[in-house]
């Protein structure tokens, strides 16, 4: 009973995002298809200024391509712009339950869609000098043979900074949004029980407690679905998945592996706080 009082009021509060994030996660995945850099220029140019400064690589631009380095023979072109990355961080914060406790839905969507721009810049930029930088440290140590392919290393890069950063994000978002809820729940108590008694939909203050195992299972699941989930289900239409088990099994065994990580660090801290 407690649970279908509580998916109920999910979807009370999350029913007023529903058209305008849909068209902004529509809009971010039009543009992740985009193979034109002038139209993700608004994402390019401070990715590479984030990647010239952090790895101290000047980038110049080329018009319909994208940011080059000539020295380093990289292109930061369209498919690196990180915009997927920016679609699964928009849709994991603006549909997440503790959020959705802050009122104002446009405000809220505003906040998801912001946060998503900038984390984006932030962590591709990251995972741009790893890609740059990572080779060549790996073909010194004769790391580059055998199963470890130039391209199997791109995957994993992108893998680990992408997922290890969303479980990053996504408690840091909820740490900061808490506050706001607490505050929020203390000031509509009374109108939260006397709403639960008459039947009807609480508003802001019915998000629920986050479970330690969500600070990974939500961006999994997020992750996962955008990543592997609905491009496996393209190319079943399409009648395509030739190379697509090793991407999969790359991809899954890096998340599997970070979860796994994060899990038995939570436990450890479990034990930490009985004792």
């Amino acid at each position: 009973m407690i649970k279908m009082k509580r998916i109920r009021s999910y979807f009370c509060n999350i029913w007023p995002l529903a058209v305008p994030a849909s068209a902004i996660a529509l809009t971010l995945y039009c543009f992740s298809r985009v193979k034109d850099s002038d139209a993700l220029r608004w994402i390019l140019a401070p990715t590479a200024w984030w990647v010239s400064i952090l790895g101290k690589i000047p980038f110049e631009y080329v018009n319909h391509q994208g940011y080059v380095n000539h020295y380093h023979q990289f292109l930061i072109a369209p498919s690196c712009a990180g915009v997927r990355f920016m679609l699964i961080t928009f849709l994991m914060l603006v549909f997440s339950q503790k959020i959705c406790a802050i009122p104002k839905g446009h405000l809220r969507v505003g906040f998801c869609l912001v946060f998503s721009y900038l984390s984006t810049v932030f962590v591709n930029g990251i995972r741009i000098v790893l890609a740059i930088y990572l080779p060549g440290i790996l073909e010194k140590g004769n790391f580059m043979e055998g199963w470890l392919t130039p391209d199997r290393l791109h995957t994993l890069i992108g893998t680990v900074t992408y997922f290890i950063s969303l479980c990053m994000i996504y408690p840091a978002v909820l740490s900061f949004c808490r506050p706001v809820e607490k505050g929020l729940r203390k000031k509509r108590m009374g109108v939260w029980q006397e709403s639960t008694q008459a039947g009807i939909c609480p508003g802001a203050g019915a998000a629920v407690g986050m479970a330690g195992k969500d600070r990974w299972l939500v961006p999994a699941f997020w992750y996962l679905l955008i990543v592997l989930v609905l491009p496996f289900a393209k190319r079943i239409y399409d009648r395509d998945l030739e190379g697509f088990a090793q991407y999969a099994f790359v991809v899954i065994a890096v998340c599997g592996s970070v979860c796994a990580v994060m899990a038995a660090a939570g436990g450890l801290r479990k034990r930490r706080r009985k004792v």
